[in-house]
C-alpha cells in the first residue's frame, strides 16, 4: 500500500466531522425502523442500504464542488472513509447486536411471576450493575408514555449504558486485531473478490471516469429498481394505484407427501437482489442456488424413508458445522502467514513488514490477546464461569471469521446461523445440568446477541481495509475511527432504546422473555449432551472439509464449500431464485460477450441496487417522519 502524506491520507477532520453529522440519524433511524417499527431491517442485510442513501447524498453534493471548485471537494478517500465511519456505527447499533442485548437487562425482573418463578430463579443471579432493579423505573420502561429525561432515570441506566458500550467496543476492536493478521493474505495475495464493496467504491469514482453519473446503463438500471420501489410504495399507501407482484409461492403446489416436506419455496425477483447476485463470483452463484435444492432434497428424502427425527434434516445444526468447517480451512491455508505475522509480533522474524499495516502486529497480538481477557473477564465479573465464557467467545470468534471469510469472497447479501450458536453448541456438548444457574442467567444477554448471528462487525472491518487498500486510505488513521464509531454508535443506540422505551413502552423486550425463557428451561429441565445436534454439526463440518478437498484436487468441481452453509439458511429461500437469475444472465453475458461485455453490463445491475436502496430508504424516512408504516423494500 503506497504511503501517502498527512494532507491526502483520507481521514481527514472535514471527513470525519460529516460522518459523525450523519451517524446519529442513521443510528437513530436503525433502532427505529427495527425495533419499534419492526420494517426494513436494513442490519439484517450484509449491506445496509441507508448507508449508501447517506453516502450517495454526500455524493450528490460534492458534485458541484468537483465542477466549480475542485479543491474544495471531497476526495474519494474521504467520501469512503464517510461511508466507513457509518458502517461501523450501524453494524454496533443492529437487530442482531446490541438491540438484543439491551432487550434483556429488565425482563427477568418485570416478568417474574408466581406460574414462571423466575424470582427464585434468576433474580439472585442477575449482574446488579449490568441492569435495573428500580421497580418504578422498570415499570415506567416497560409501560411507556414517559420521558427518559428525568434525572433519576438518567443516574440509573448511566452506569449500564457505559459498561455495556465499553464492552461492545472492545468487542469489536479485538475482530479488528483479528483481521490484522488475515488482511494482507486475503487482500493483496488472494485477492478474493469482495462483491460487497464494488457499489460504494464505485459511487465514489470521480465522475470524469463517467461509470455512474454518465453511464446510460447505470441510469437505466437505477430508474428500473427505483420505479419499481416508488410505485409499489404508492400502491401500499393508495390502493388504487396498481403496483408490481414482486413473488411467487411455490409451496403451494407441493401440498401432498413426500414434497409437502419441502420448506418454504419462494421466488422472488426484487431487482436489487438480483443485481447484487450478480456481482458474486460465477461459481458461487451455482453452487448456491444448486445446494438450496440439495436441502430440499434432504427434506423429501427423510420424508419418503420416514425418518423420525425432530427438525431433519437439522439445517441449523448443520449450517453451524459448516461454518466451523470454512474457518477450520480458512485457518489451515493462510497458517504460514498467520504465523509469520505472531513470530514478527514476538520479534522472532523481524523480516516481515508490518510497516502498511493498519496497525503493528505486536500491537495487534496485544490487542486481541488483551481484549479477550478484557472480554472474557467481563462476563466473569458478572458471575458467568471462566470457562463457559471463553469458551463461547472461542466459538464466537470462529464462527466471525467463517463468516468474514464468505463475505469476503463470496458477498452474500445476508448471513445467519438460526438459534444453532456457540451458547446452544455449548449446552449440546456438555448439557445443560453441568452448567450453574449463575452462569446461564448472566448468559441470557449472549442468547439473543447470537440467536441469529445475522449482523456481524467482524466482515466489515476486513471490508473497510479493502476499500482502504483501492482507494488509498492511510489505514494507520483509519482503524482509529472505526473504534471511535464503535462506541459512539453503542452509546447512541443505548440512547436511542432508551428514549424510545420510555416513549412508547417495552419496545423489543420479547426478545428478553424468550432468552430467560430458555434459561428457565435449561435450569428448571436440565439436559444431557445432545448427540443429534453434534452429529449433524460434524456432517456439516465433513461436508465443507470434502468438498474443500475435492475443489483443491480437481479443478472441475462445481460445488463450493461457501454455498451449503449458507443455502441451508432459513432465510434463503428469498434469495435462491435472484442467484439463479443472477447466474443465468451472468453466464450468457460472459460465453457470448465476454470480459468486456460484462463489464459494460456491470453498471446496469448497479444501478439495479442503488435505485431499490434510494427509493427505499425514502420511504422509511417518510414512513417516521408521517408516523405510518410504508413500503418496506426488502424481504426478510
Amino acid at each position: 500500500m503506497p504511503k501517502h502524506s498527512e494532507n491526502n491520507h483520507g481521514v481527514t477532520f472535514r471527513a470525519v466531522l460529516i460522518a459523525l453529522l450523519f451517524l446519529p440519524t442513521n443510528v437513530y433511524l436503525v433502532v427505529q425502523w427495527e425495533t419499534v417499527w419492526g420494517t426494513q431491517y436494513p442490519t439484517t442485510m450484509a449491506i445496509f442500504f441507508n448507508a449508501i442513501f447517506s453516502l450517495l447524498i454526500v455524493v450528490v453534493f460534492n458534485v458541484p464542488l468537483q465542477i466549480l471548485t475542485p479543491n474544495l471537494a471531497l476526495r474519494q478517500k474521504e467520501l469512503l472513509t464517510i461511508y466507513i465511519i457509518l458502517i461501523m456505527a450501524i453494524t454496533v447499533s443492529g437487530h442482531d447486536f446490541s438491540q438484543t442485548i439491551f432487550c434483556t437487562l429488565v425482563t427477568a425482573h418485570w416478568f417474574a411471576t408466581p406460574e414462571n418463578d423466575w424470582n427464585s430463579i434468576f433474580w439472585n443471579y442477575v449482574p446488579p450493575k449490568l441492569t435495573i432493579n428500580n421497580d418504578k423505573i422498570i415499570r415506567e420502561f416497560i409501560e411507556g408514555e414517559s420521558s427518559f429525561y428525568q434525572t433519576e432515570y438518567i443516574i440509573a441506566w448511566l452506569q449500564p449504558l457505559i459498561l455495556w458500550s465499553i464492552y461492545l467496543t472492545v468487542l469489536v476492536f479485538t475482530m479488528l486485531c483479528i483481521t490484522i493478521f488475515i488482511r494482507k493474505q486475503w487482500i493483496e495475495h488472494e485477492k478474493l473478490s469482495y462483491p460487497l464493496v464494488l457499489l460504494p467504491f464505485e459511487m465514489t469514482v470521480k465522475t470524469e471516469g463517467r461509470l455512474f453519473f454518465g453511464n446510460r446503463l447505470f441510469w437505466i438500471g437505477t430508474l428500473v429498481a427505483g420505479g419499481i420501489c416508488l410505485l409499489n410504495g404508492l400502491n401500499y399507501l393508495f390502493p388504487f394505484i396498481p403496483s408490481l407482484t414482486l413473488s411467487y409461492n411455490l409451496s403451494t403446489h407441493f401440498t401432498s407427501p413426500p414434497l409437502n416436506a419441502i420448506s418454504k419455496m419462494m421466488m422472488y425477483w426484487n431487482p436489487y437482489a438480483i443485481g447484487l447476485a450478480f456481482l458474486i463470483p460465477l461459481d458461487l452463484l451455482f453452487s448456491c442456488w444448486f445446494l438450496f435444492f440439495v436441502w430440499q432434497i434432504q427434506r423429501v428424502m427423510g420424508s419418503t424413508l420416514g425418518i423420525n427425527v425432530p427438525g431433519y434434516p437439522l439445517p441449523d445444526q448443520q449450517i453451524l458445522g459448516g461454518y466451523l468447517g470454512i474457518s477450520f480451512v480458512a485457518i489451515w491455508l493462510a497458517r504460514k502467514p498467520i504465523i509469520n505475522a505472531i513470530y514478527h509480533a514476538w520479534q522472532i522474524r523481524p523480516e516481515v513488514n508490518d510497516q502498511n499495516e493498519p496497525m503493528r502486529y505486536r500491537t495487534a497480538l496485544a490487542g486481541m490477546i488483551g481484549g479477550t481477557i478484557f472480554i472474557v473477564g467481563f462476563f466473569a465479573w458478572a458471575g458467568m464461569s471462566v470457562l463457559f465464557s471463553f469458551s463461547f467467545f472461542a466459538v464466537y470468534f470462529v464462527i466471525m471469521f467463517a463468516f468474514t471469510r464468505m463475505r469476503a469472497e463470496l458477498g452474500p447479501p445476508l448471513q445467519g446461523i438460526h438459534h444453532s450458536g456457540p451458547l446452544q453448541l455449548i449446552v449440546a456438548i456438555a448439557g445443560s445440568r453441568r452448567l450453574t444457574r449463575q452462569t446461564l442467567t448472566v448468559a441470557a444477554p449472549l442468547w439473543t446477541a447470537t440467536k441469529e448471528l445475522r449482523n456481524n462487525p467482524m466482515p466489515f472491518t476486513l471490508e473497510s481495509f479493502k476499500l482502504a487498500e483501492r482507494s488509498g486510505i492511510n489505514t494507520r488513521h483509519l482503524w482509529k475511527m472505526m473504534v471511535l464509531a464503535t462506541f459512539l454508535g453503542s452509546i447512541i443506540t443505548f440512547w436511542a432504546f432508551l428514549q424510545m422505551n420510555y416513549r412508547w413502552g417495552g419496545v423489543g423486550v420479547w426478545r428478553g422473555v424468550s432468552a430467560y425463557t430458555v434459561m428457565e428451561r435449561w435450569i428448571t429441565r436440565p439436559i444431557e449432551a445432545d448427540m443429534m445436534f453434534l452429529v449433524a454439526t460434524g456432517f456439516g463440518v465433513v461436508f465443507v472439509l470434502i468438498n474443500t478437498m475435492m475443489r483443491l484436487r480437481f479443478l472441475w468441481w462445481p460445488i463450493h464449500p461457501l454455498g451449503y452453509p449458507l443455502a441451508g439458511y432459513n432465510h434463503f429461500d428469498k434469495l435462491w431464485f435472484p442467484f439463479f437469475l443472477g447466474w443465468v444472465i451472468k453466464l450468457v453475458i460472459l460465453k457470448h460477450g465476454g470480459i468486456q461485455a460484462y463489464r459494460k453490463a456491470f453498471p446496469f445491475f448497479l444501478g439495479l441496487v442503488l435505485g431499490a436502496f434510494s427509493i427505499g430508504s425514502i420511504w422509511g424516512i417518510i414512513g417516521l417522519v408521517s408516523g405510518k408504516p410504508t413500503y418496506a423494500f426488502k424481504n426478510w
